[in-house]
Order: C-alpha cells, then sequence, then structure tokens
C-alpha cells in the first residue's frame, strides 16, 4: 500500500485494525505528519516580500508579524464564520502598459470612484478615507496598523471570497498611503498575497502593480480636469507640491505618474529624488494625532475599517461570535465594539464625504 493509500485508509479508520498498518500508522506515517505539522512555516513567516528581486519570505520584526497575525486571525474568522463574500472581484491579468491603463480605468468604475470624488475631496487626507470605503463597500476588507517602514507599506492576504489588506501607518503620509492601499488592491485582484512598498520596484508583479495605482488614481482622460494645461514639462519642488495638491496624492507618485504621462519631461522623477534627498515629503515625522485625544470609536474605524464594522456587527447580531471571541481575534475590546459599530452605521452621506480619521 503506498503512502497516499494509507493516508486515506488511516483517515477513514483511525484505529485500522490490521496489525500491519497499525505498525505502520505508529511507525512512520503518524510521526512523520507530526513532523510535517511542525515544520509547516507560520503565514507571516512564509508571506512573500514582494521588495525582493525574487519574492521570498524575509525576516520580519515583532510589530510586522503581530500586524499580519492581526489581519490573518481576523481573516481566518470571516472564512469560517462563512462572513459575507465579497462580490466577483475583476481579475488583474493585464501586463502591457496600455492594458494596464485600460484595466486599472474599469477598475476604478467597478469600485465606484469619480472624476468628482477626486475634485470634490477637500484634501489627500478625505480622497484617502473615500477611496478606502469605496473599495471596503465592494467587500475588500481594509486594515491600518503600525509597525517599521522598512519592513514595508503594506501587504494583502489574497482570497477568492474574503482578501485582506493592510495599510503601515507608520509614518506614511494619508496621500502615500492612498497610492500602498491601491497597490495593494492590485495584489488582492492577482491574487497574490505578499508584502510590499510601492516605490520599490524591483520585479515585473511590483513594476505592474504600481502602473495599475498610478492609472487608478490619475487616468491619463481625468489629467486635464485636475490638474489644467499650465503645467512646468521641467518641475521643481513647488510645481510638484502644486500638482500633488491637486490630484490628491503624494508628491513621489504625482511625479512619477505625469512622468508616465509625458506631463512631465523623462527624467523628472530621478530629479525629484535627487532634490529631496533623504527627506521624502510624503513621510510625516510625526503621528496622525491633535492635540485633544480622538475619539475612541474614529480610532477604532481608521484601524479596523468599515467592511470590519458591517461583517463584525452582523456576526454579534446572529450569535455567530462573542464579543470576547470577537476581542480574542482582533484585540477590538468589548466596550468598545458596539460604540464603534453604532458610529459607522449612524454616518449619514454628507458626514462620510467629510470623514477624517486619526490614528490616534
Amino acid at each position: 500500500m503506498d503512502p497516499t493509500e494509507l493516508s486515506r485508509e488511516l483517515r477513514r479508520d483511525p484505529e485500522p485494525k490490521s496489525d500491519l498498518l497499525r505498525s505502520v500508522a505508529r511507525e512512520l506515517v503518524l510521526p512523520a505528519f507530526a513532523f510535517y505539522m511542525e515544520r509547516l512555516p507560520k503565514l507571516e513567516e512564509a508571506i512573500p516580500d514582494f521588495r525582493s528581486a525574487n519574492p521570498e519570505p524575509a525576516a520580519k520584526s515583532r510589530e510586522t508579524i503581530e500586524a499580519i497575525r492581526l489581519a490573518e486571525g481576523i481573516q481566518r474568522t470571516l472564512i469560517e464564520l462563512e462572513a459575507p463574500r465579497v462580490a466577483a472581484l475583476p481579475r488583474f491579468t493585464a501586463t502591457t502598459n496600455e492594458e494596464i491603463d485600460r484595466f486599472a480605468l474599469k477598475a476604478r468604475a467597478y469600485f465606484h470612484v469619480t472624476l468628482e470624488d477626486q475634485q470634490e475631496a477637500k484634501d489627500a487626507r478625505s480622497f484617502y478615507v473615500l477611496v478606502r470605503r469605496k473599495i471596503e463597500e465592494r467587500g475588500v476588507f481594509v486594515l491600518q496598523d503600525s509597525f517599521p517602514r522598512e519592513d514595508g507599506s503594506g501587504f494583502c492576504l489574497a482570497h477568492r471570497t474574503h482578501p485582506v489588506i493592510l495599510v503601515n501607518s507608520k509614518q506614511q503620509t494619508r496621500a502615500r498611503r492612498l497610492f500602498t492601499l491601491v497597490h495593494e488592491v492590485a495584489h488582492a485582484l492577482m491574487g497574490q498575497t505578499g508584502i510590499s512598498d510601492p516605490f520599490v520596484r524591483k520585479n515585473e508583479v511590483e513594476r505592474r502593480c504600481n502602473r495599475f495605482a498610478g492609472s487608478f488614481l490619475a487616468p491619463a482622460v481625468y489629467i486635464p480636469s485636475l490638474i489644467g494645461a499650465a503645467v512646468s514639462r521641467d518641475p521643481d519642488l513647488e510645481d510638484v507640491r502644486w500638482a500633488s495638491r491637486r490630484l490628491k496624492l503624494s508628491q513621489e507618485a504625482t511625479v512619477l505618474r505625469l512622468e508616465q504621462l509625458s506631463v512631465y519631461k523623462a527624467g523628472s522623477y530621478s530629479k525629484w529624488l535627487a532634490l529631496i534627498r533623504s527627506d521624502n515629503p510624503d513621510y510625516s515625522k510625526e503621528g496622525g494625532g491633535g492635540k485633544q485625544p480622538p475619539a475612541q470609536e474614529k480610532v477604532k474605524l481608521a484601524k479596523f475599517g468599515f467592511a470590519f464594522a458591517t461583517a463584525f456587527r452582523r456576526l454579534l447580531d446572529q450569535g455567530l461570535i462573542s464579543e470576547i471571541n470577537l476581542y480574542r481575534t482582533s484585540g477590538l475590546k468589548p466596550k468598545y465594539q458596539r460604540s464603534y459599530f453604532d458610529y459607522v452605521n449612524s454616518l449619514s452621506a454628507n458626514e462620510l464625504r467629510n470623514l477624517e480619521l486619526d490614528d490616534g
């Protein structure tokens, strides 16, 4: 009997009657299976790092491992409790720049992110919240957590029915988080789990995801409406700052995308990098909190998002999860759960459009 057949037999009858089967199971198959289970890498160890030329798992800090465990625990709970599934997401198979640009525009329409949304958003901070909410309305869970920027800007846990994205809130401005978010959406649409930084592009997957993010957030057909025609072809730092405010994008994403579209001349991105040196304006020096502590329901919304509140409120109401088990899954304390869920449910359309969230 070969090992596969023996394994099937053992699953049918965990206490085999045959002396030979018992002997082989005791001395060979079961110890080997136990060894395999012990050696099976945990997700936080196995998740690929797309910042390398050949994406492979890499060493991570304790904070990064905890962030991955948080996202994986939430995803696993959603799957096990059969939370509502994501609708059929567009499949990202485009490879050429032209194909990616067309696909990104279709994906933007799928997520209902309009030109008016971008024009009317007060700033990058509010546009980030709006885009995040619209992505979550389609069933993609978007979390935020803080871990060392050296470990990446965000990651995606791809899944056919319950994809989860986590954006690193450590020092990234909201404009940079926006680009990171859409970059990770590209990974979700590809069905590829991994950790990344949109501006570290050493392989073809990251090149495609970055092109998607730029095309999604600054489609060529929207550029005249967003920034007009009077744009310097050879931008200085102030020109890039102005354009980034108009687009509601990070400065690095702005200069990179406008060079792609030949609005800026070739070499503008390299020039911008040389001008800023190591002082990247898309990283804040301090946290996002103000003088007064932000309301806890807003802090929870910033961390866990909109889809989390909708899904787990329903699971709680249906008795499929208890408050204590939700705490064990996510770290969200019972005393904050209902107030956060009720707050999200109470937001009006106007409040959602002008919503500002602090990390706490």
